[in-house]
């Protein structure tokens, strides 16, 4: 419920039904030609219409009649046909905000764009049909598919059944971030990876490649921004990425990564965060260059060496007091660029979460050089913090303001997300907008998606349904607020045997299906890019860029310094890079050298690179079924039946139960449906309140009841607004004293 000035809650005290509102078009103010306006809210949900829960996104809807202004009539400066000096005020995606309220004060109540106007013949008005922030996701819909939690050759191969790679939350902020809806810093424009950890470890840009310790534990609390993996008390968990362009290092532009991490009650345990680059050279040898952030030693340490572990490999460090006594946001970035002979050169910025800062000046760690190599691997160790906001970017120089170190005033927080209760091992394939896959996973998770009045998008989980509120934001009543309420109790709302389907994922595997170009060599020109194209089906699972080595590995390429197949191999000259999109994979290839280099196999074979694909013994998940139902209410009602499939976004018997429960608590008995509840118009209340319903005339009741629609009219000043309303509790367990009822046979056939 949004809070309102002194001035509208006495106004709404008084019982005002006079309107004001603040209608603009296109940035402009309309308000003297507005004539009258409808705003329609409520939840699109499959759940049956009487039952305690809901589930579903809300899309609201605007209409507007607008009328002339200056002697020429509406159609003739806002019509399909208008001039655009006039018309492109109200054209098509235009924007669109309304407040309204009382005595002068207003709330918002919708912000989004025109979708459609419409003129009459001889008419002198214009009807404007807008949409909320729906229609700014009616892309397509784009969820990454990593194989880690199936593929047999990953490190931790099919166990990761008790780890997340995604869930239900982090796709959908997945596909809120390729609208420009964010809830952590974004992406950066050169960013080759990027991983929000909102719920998962998968990789919005880049590719999950394994995980290692626990990674099931995702909370709000206490997190930097919006949601984040929490790490283990004790030891390390690690995950390690695949990024989008396997970068090179000797050439091109230096490395920032960086992390937000908050250390809130971190006093105890393995307090400490490593990000690594690993570098493959020739031969596959690997090298690595870490930066660690030590808060039991209060130390921001690096290295650089062949050890994987990197305490063995060279190392330097800078003495930083506030991480031994400051808690709360922090940001680390690093700066990592490497001279012609290898030799890496560190520089940090540590911001603190007093708003403090430290610049680590550069230092170079000359035993630890790296030869020619290209990234291999970014790996993320994080000890008994929480952590969001993984990226690395190729930049030009080190950011050295807060704007390019932090990207302060470079974007907006417009999103807010429950806490992620479903975990996903596979990323289910989708299909339609953006927002027709977001109401899908909203239902099949029992959760809601809606834009609010000031445009925010706000995701809540089925914990909001699991218990029955005892207070409420509202009351509205027969005495005063209350104008028409129409009260239904009806068997449909009763479902006392809740069936939820879930995929099994754990016994299936991939293989690897080998694509093969149509050409056996690529030339590419020194600071050229080259490019092949692979189709890809809904099947199949991502692709990260090969290596550079030879043929004949799993997932390598081979670069040559002359066109023929027994030429050298060259290694760190070339960055390769996948992009997958539309069922179509582009390797690029872009040559950083400054000689020409050749795409060549080994011994005139046809170049060929993997791809993932399901196994054919194993591609398909089992379903199973958890239910969960209640006898007592069968005895009184019968065994009621609800059968939810979710669509393979349930992928574990937890997550099946959970859902399983609420969907029985919710239906366990009936409970009234609440409809055409027309009360005295208030601004304040939104979708999801809680209000309390008292009827001393007709229905005489008094009961707690959720907001799952609100639709306002008004016709200049007066104003109307009716409510949707779902009871949050039952009126009790039957008891039909004094009651025989009849047997539902009377008599037997002979």
């Amino acid at each position: 419920m949004q809070t309102a000035d002194p001035y509208l809650v006495r106004a709404l005290q008084n019982g005002e039904r006079s309107a004001d509102q603040r209608i603009r078009l296109g940035g402009r103010d309309l308000d003297e030609q507005i004539s009258s306006w409808s705003l329609d809210q409520s939840y699109a949900t499959d759940l049956p219409d009487a039952m305690r829960a809901f589930a579903g996104s809300a899309s609201a809807q605007l209409e507007v009649t607008l009328g002339g202004a200056g002697g020429a009539s509406a159609p003739a400066l806002y019509g399909p046909w208008a001039p655009r000096a006039t018309g492109d005020v109200v054209r098509p995606r235009q924007s669109v905000t309304m407040n309204w309220g009382l005595a002068g004060s207003t709330l918002p109540q919708f912000r989004g764009t025109v979708r459609s106007r419409s003129a009459q013949l001889g008419g002198d008005t214009v009807t404007l049909s807008a949409l909320d922030g729906a229609e700014r996701l009616r892309m397509p819909a784009r969820l990454p598919r990593p194989s880690g939690g199936i593929d047999a050759d990953a490190p931790y191969g099919p166990s990761l059944a008790n780890n997340w790679t995604a869930s239900p939350t982090w796709c959908v902020d997945h596909l809120l971030r390729n609208a420009g809806i964010h809830t952590c810093p974004p992406p950066r424009p050169t960013s080759i990876l990027y991983a929000s950890l909102h719920g998962g470890a998968a990789a919005d840009i880049g590719y999950l490649t394994a995980l290692s310790g626990d990674w099931t534990k995702w909370t709000k609390t206490n997190a930097p921004w919006e949601s984040a993996v929490q790490g283990p008390a004790t030891g390390l968990a690690s995950a390690e990425y695949a990024p989008a362009v396997r970068t090179v290092n000797h050439r091109g532009d230096g490395l920032w990564a960086e992390a937000w991490f908050d250390n809130t009650g971190s006093t105890s345990g393995t307090r400490q965060l490593d990000l690594t680059l690993s570098w493959l050279a020739s031969n596959h040898t690997s090298y690595y260059t870490t930066v660690r952030v030590d808060f039991a030693e209060g130390e921001l340490q690096t290295f650089s060496g062949r050890d994987k572990v990197p305490t063995g490999n060279a190392s330097i460090y800078w003495t930083i007091p506030a991480l031994t006594n400051q808690s709360g946001r922090w940001h680390i970035g690093f700066w990592l660029k490497f001279s012609g002979g290898g030799v890496p050169t560190f520089e940090a910025r540590v911001s603190y979460p007093d708003g403090g800062a430290m610049h680590c000046t550069p230092g170079t760690v000359p035993a630890g050089v790296v030869p020619a190599a290209h990234l291999g691997e970014v790996i993320l160790r994080l000890g008994n913090l929480r952590v969001e906001g993984l990226q690395v970017s190729p930049l030009a120089s080190v950011p050295t303001t807060p704007a390019d170190i932090l990207q302060e005033g470079r974007w907006t927080k417009t999103a807010a997300l429950d806490a992620p209760d479903t975990g996903l091992r596979v990323i289910p394939a989708v299909t339609g907008t953006a927002w027709e896959a977001i109401t899908a996973i909203a239902r099949a998770t029992l959760s809601t998606a809606d834009f609010d009045g000031n445009g925010i998008f706000r995701w809540r989980n089925r914990s909001r349904w699991a218990t029955a509120p005892t207070t409420s934001q509202l009351t509205v009543t027969s005495d005063r607020e209350l104008a028409s309420l129409t009260v239904t109790e009806e068997i449909d709302a009763c479902r006392n045997h809740c069936a939820v389907k879930w995929d099994n994922w754990t016994k299936v595997k991939v293989n690897k299906s080998t694509y093969k170009s149509s050409r056996s060599k690529v030339s590419i020109a020194a600071g050229a890019t080259a490019t092949l194209t692979f189709s890809m089906g809904d099947d199949e699972y991502d692709c990260p860029p090969p290596h550079t080595y030879a043929d004949g590995l799993p997932g390598c390429i081979r670069f040559t310094n002359g066109d023929s197949d027994t030429a050298a191999t060259v290694h760190g000259v070339v960055e390769v890079g996948t992009v997958r999109s539309d069922g179509i994979v582009t390797v690029t290839m872009r040559n950083r050298g400054t000689t020409p280099v050749w795409l060549r196999s080994a011994g005139g074979t046809t170049l060929s690179i993997d791809m993932l694909v399901p196994s054919v013994e194993n591609s398909e998940p089992t379903n199973h079924w958890y239910a969960a139902w209640n006898t007592v209410s069968q005895g009184y009602y019968g065994v009621q039946l609800y059968e939810h499939d979710p669509e393979g976004w349930v992928q574990d018997s937890t997550a099946a139960s959970g859902i399983a429960i609420a969907l029985r608590t919710a239906g366990v008995y009936p409970v009234p449906l609440l409809q055409d509840v027309e009360i005295l118009a208030d601004p304040r209340i939104q979708l999801g309140d809680v209000v309390r319903v008292r009827d001393n005339t007709g229905a005489v009741l008094d009961s707690l009841a959720w907001v799952v629609g609100i639709k306002t009219e008004a016709e200049g000043q007066a104003i109307k607004q009716t409510l949707t309303l779902r009871g949050a509790a039952y009126n009790g367990v039957p008891a039909d004293t004094g009651l025989n009822p009849d047997p539902p046979v009377s008599g037997s056939v002979t």
